[in-house]
């Protein structure tokens, strides 16, 4: 388990929290899960949470890593995975990926590991039972590295996966809009 630890008056996220009556790391995380999945106005800016009430799988993990630094627990990271989305861990996705004529696609999601486990913080529900085993790539960010960073490096990993797929006659872009129908299907 992620160990809890009090969360220090002096330092910026974390008195933010407190001012909410928050005064641990459990607390901040059941927090996060709780705050609705969406998109917040600027990608780079993991606090606009706060005044959007919102958040991605992304923006919530890159605030509580940066908690955890904050409070000099450096042994939580932040991790940006690739895994293959598909029918199997999403089936609300079967009839797009039916049409567009796709067994899978590469998406990411951001999490939290500790001692070799992973952590989701996303939802109420953990994305990583449903994908764990479909991770295909994952490597450890810096909380600022979670808007343009890293979507050039999903955009990367797209592009060399359909270059692995002479079959699929499609390009970046259209790939990359099918990612974002599949993520309005599924409300992220």
């Amino acid at each position: 388990m992620i160990p809890n630890f009090k969360l220090n008056p002096e330092n910026p996220i974390s008195k933010k929290l407190i001012e909410l009556g928050i005064i641990d790391f459990d607390s901040a995380c059941e927090y996060v899960k709780t705050i609705p999945i969406g998109r917040n106005t600027s990608r780079n800016n993991f606090t606009l949470i706060f005044d959007e009430n919102k958040g991605t799988c992304s923006t919530k993990h890159a605030l509580l890593n940066q908690i955890a630094e904050e409070n000099n627990q450096n042994d939580i990271e932040l991790m940006f995975g690739i895994y293959l989305i598909s029918p199997e861990t999403h089936p609300l996705l079967t009839n797009l990926f039916k049409e567009k004529g796709l067994i899978n696609l590469p998406e990411s999601h951001c999490f939290l590991r500790y001692n070799g486990k992973r952590y989701d913080f996303t939802s109420q529900n953990n994305l990583l039972n449903l994908i764990e085993s479909k991770i295909v790539r994952e490597q450890k960010i810096e909380p600022n590295q979670v808007g343009e960073w890293k979507e050039k490096i999903h955009q990367d990993y797209l592009m060399r996966w359909l270059k692995r797929k002479p079959e699929l006659t499609i390009s970046l872009e259209e790939i990359w809009k099918i990612r974002e129908e599949c993520q309005q299907l599924l409300n992220y």
